[in-house]
């Protein structure tokens, strides 16, 4: 069959699940089983705070009490002064002002306990989102590049957000709730046996058909909610990746294609809404029902013990406003069972991004790398992301403290992987690199990356100022060491010439800024740490030609006594390094200085030639 063509160009074969059009969308799967032990990891946030929920606790314990006392007041109302009045007994105003008054007391204390508890929650379930986002942010500062292969960046940002706060009504209220609701319907259980043991009994009939109605919609509920949850993260992923490559689809006239993807991935997520909504209806639905037939029952058989004179009416009256009472925390409980399978379906997200291993790991006998000049030797490494593709090849070379060597080679070639080894994005699965005769491994990883300074090629700059972005946020750089840098590669000029120079606001990715503009920020960025390495990978391919002149007049006096490693685009650029490395596949095809090299007239003469 050919393939269908939509509007605005997009095409891809007819009838074609969303998910499989965008793989790095699909839903995530399904855990099969509920493990309530996600519960019992969160104790461990929320175990800081146990004295204000335990507070929580007294004031709901305290409420209960007060709410059973009005019905009694009640019963002693009716069936004391009033039933008297009915009866010509006369009337005995002072009780029935007694109990009017104890009545209202009953009603403050109740609302003022009300507004504490709801202040408590809050404060409480806050602060343990605060500290769950915390935990998220910083485990995901610290996990391997590998696991922002797997996950769109839209997908992430929803479990630090979306997931995140989808706790706050679990925690806040949630669990603390449905136990103090179990303990509710268990305490009036006993007490409507001490009111009326045959309404009691009445009662307790409509027990199994809930407990019945529960488990079956529990099943649904939990599956429908992580579909939920999954739906919109990977639709919050491709709105952040389309957004993030508007001009890409503006400049390809593809607005409609995205729109009519997007749309499709926005039905999803409302379809699978839906079917929670039907499911939390229905189970509701058969709860509410169960209750009304129930009251049925109460009015048959309290009416009737009414008429031949076995129960008074002050005594039914209590009886009838404690199922009132009974019934709302089993309605309740639904409420409370559909929060708790949402944030289940969050904390299955959570937690897994918790679980991620961090990257490197942490070596608690690691050794502080100190600053001075760097000697950096690699003994053999080999490197895969994937185990059949290797990537580098028992590579070794040395590179003498104060020296500049370049890696040069096809696309593919492994040139930025050594660069992301160095810096110990990722670990050699053979073989080590050594600085200064120790295995970096052996080394603590902040004080080694505080020596290796890494300018990219697509530079990254946040929404803030040009001085935020420069010493990123680090207050203990000061002014003084950011402007020296600015001075030292050339951009000083370019950073007067805006409104309000260090302080001057820069656009998300510095969107404002021209691509040269950015990569001199990002060598300021990169001086400013005053490294004793640095890492250039294809730092000038974007830079034009007054630029990189400018650059280069700075950088001739700051590579002198750094060690330096640079991958070259252009290889103009590299002509004056110590030792030039020929990568091809993954491994060194030759090497040397840029005249030893020609002279050789091998793949780098060719190169040259060719550039």
């Amino acid at each position: 069959m050919a393939p269908a063509t939509r509007r605005g160009g997009s095409r891809w074969p007819r009838g074609e699940p969303v998910t499989k059009r965008f793989k790095g969308y699909q839903d995530d799967p399904d855990v099969i089983s509920f493990d309530f032990t996600y519960l019992r990891r969160l104790s461990a946030f929320i175990r800081p705070y146990a004295k204000p929920f335990a507070a929580c606790l007294v004031i709901l314990f305290l409420s209960f009490a007060l709410a059973l006392v009005g019905p009694r007041l009640i019963r002693l109302a009716i069936d004391g002064p009033i039933a008297d009045a009915v009866r010509g007994d006369g009337v005995e105003t002072d009780t029935l002002w007694i109990l009017g008054g104890a009545y209202l007391l009953a009603t403050v204390l109740s609302v003022g306990l009300g507004y504490w508890y709801g202040i408590l929650t809050a404060l409480n379930g806050q602060r343990v989102v605060r500290d769950v986002r915390v935990a998220l942010f910083s485990r995901l500062m610290n996990v391997s590049p590998r696991f922002y292969d797997r996950n769109p960046a839209g997908k992430i940002v929803t479990r630090v957000t979306t997931d995140v706060e989808n706790l706050n009504d679990l925690i806040s209220t949630g669990v603390l709730q449905a136990l103090f609701d179990l303990l509710k319907i268990l305490g009036i259980l006993v007490w409507l046996f001490f009111v009326s043991p045959e309404l009691a009994l009445v009662t307790l009939c409509a027990t199994p058909i809930i407990i019945v109605t529960s488990l079956m919609s529990r099943r649904f509920l939990r599956q429908s909610y992580r579909l939920v949850r999954s739906r919109l993260a990977r639709q919050n992923a491709f709105a952040g990746e389309s957004i993030g490559g508007v001009r890409v689809t503006r400049a390809f006239r593809q607005e409609s294609a995205v729109n009519n993807h997007f749309g499709s991935l926005n039905a999803a997520t409302r379809t699978a809404w839906i079917q929670t909504v039907f499911h939390f209806s229905l189970f509701f639905s058969l709860v509410d029902l169960t209750i009304r037939l129930t009251q049925v029952g109460i009015l048959w058989t309290g009416g009737s013990a009414i008429i031949d004179g076995s129960l008074s009416v002050g005594r039914f009256l209590e009886f009838w406003l404690l199922f009132g009472m009974l019934a709302e925390p089993i309605r309740e409980l639904g409420e409370k069972y559909n929060v708790l399978q949402s944030a289940m379906a969050s904390c299955e997200r959570i937690f897994g991004i918790l679980d991620e291993p961090v990257s490197p790991p942490i070596n608690e006998q690691a050794l502080v790398s100190e600053k001075g000049s760097a000697r950096i030797c690699i003994e053999n490494i080999s490197f895969a992301y994937s185990k059949d593709y290797p990537v580098i090849r028992n590579v070794s070379f040395e590179i003498p403290a104060g020296e500049t060597h370049a890696l040069v080679g096809p696309t593919g070639s492994g040139k930025s992987t050594l660069l992301a080894l160095l810096s110990r994005l990722h670990d050699p699965d053979q073989g080590r690199i050594l600085i200064d005769g120790i295995d970096i491994k052996n080394l603590d990883l902040r004080s080694l990356r505080r020596r290796i300074a890494v300018v990219q090629q697509e530079v990254f700059l946040f929404t803030g100022t040009i001085l935020d972005n420069i010493r990123l946020f680090d207050g203990q750089i000061s002014e003084a060491r950011v402007l020296e840098a600015l001075q030292r590669v050339g951009a000083m000029d370019f950073v007067k010439s805006l409104e309000g120079g260090l302080g001057a606001d820069v656009a998300e990715r510095g969107a404002t800024f021209s691509q040269g503009e950015k990569q001199l920020l990002s060598f300021a960025r990169a001086l400013v740490t005053d490294p004793d390495v640095l890492v250039l990978d294809e730092a000038t391919a974007s830079i034009d030609s007054r630029s990189e002149a400018l650059i280069h007049k700075g950088l001739r006096e700051l590579l002198r006594n750094r060690t330096c490693l640079i991958v070259a685009h252009r290889l103009s650029t590299i002509r004056n390094a110590d030792r030039i490395i020929v990568l091809q596949q993954g491994q060194i095809l030759e090497t040397g200085s840029h005249s030893t090299l020609m002279a050789k007239d091998g793949a780098y003469a060719t190169m040259t030639r060719l550039a």
